[in-house]
């Protein structure tokens, strides 16, 4: 590989200080949310878990429970705020969701028996809750199950283990860039024939390379 200059994107500039900074993009304002959108029985089911687990809040005003815990800022809902207890958070957010496809081969573009370039397609939309429980459900509805046969016992295996689906679906919503520069991306969620892979286009946080995965402790976003 040849050594080169090249000019950092308006991206890379943006995460570079970001992460220097250590500014918090899930909890920016969200100028086109309103506070009315909460679900109100999320929001009282909310507060009442946080004066459970955090004693220090039991006598805290419900309103400065919200901005201590970045649901709202100066009376606006924050970004995080919207993705948790809004009705419909897309309103505000319309690419903030998952699209999860299922492939007939092994990549983009090979085309099934039938000439199906998908086997199923689907825009999952909702709170970070609801994604993350549409997601498993549709890996769930578009796996394979084994079924196995030992000394006469049967017993069946599904193809991926369901806690691992979750986990992974739910790191990809909580850790995702939720800056200005990448709102208009989708998670994607990909079943091929061989394989179920999760995407985020922004890539890795901080100081973590791809080779240093697995051996050093990762800064994580949000």
């Amino acid at each position: 590989m040849d050594d080169s200059n090249e000019p950092m994107t308006e991206y890379e500039i943006y995460s570079y200080d970001a992460y220097c900074r250590r500014v918090r993009d899930d909890v920016r304002v969200a100028e086109f949310a309103d506070v009315s959108q909460f679900r109100a029985c999320k929001i009282k089911n909310y507060i009442a878990v946080v004066k459970k687990e955090k004693e220090n809040t039991a006598k805290i005003a419900d309103e400065q429970i919200l901005n201590l815990m970045g649901v709202v800022k100066d009376g606006k809902p924050t970004l995080a705020g919207v993705l948790c207890f809004s009705e419909y958070p897309q309103a505000a957010f319309p690419q903030l969701c998952i699209t999860a496809v299922v492939v007939p081969w092994l990549k983009i573009g090979d085309k099934g028996i039938d000439e199906e370039q998908f086997i199923a397609n689907r825009r999952i939309e909702g709170t970070i809750k609801e994604m993350v429980n549409e997601a498993v459900f549709f890996v769930e509805r578009n796996m394979r199950e084994k079924t196995i046969i030992t000394d006469g016992k049967r017993s069946d295996k599904l193809e991926y283990p369901i806690d691992a689906v979750r986990e992974a679906v739910l790191n990809a919503l909580m850790h995702r860039d939720y800056s200005i520069h990448t709102e208009g991306t989708p998670v994607r969620l990909l079943m091929f024939n061989n394989r179920l892979e999760i995407w985020n286009d922004d890539g890795l946080y901080g100081k973590l390379t791809i080779d240093s995965l697995g051996k050093v402790h990762a800064d994580t976003r949000n």
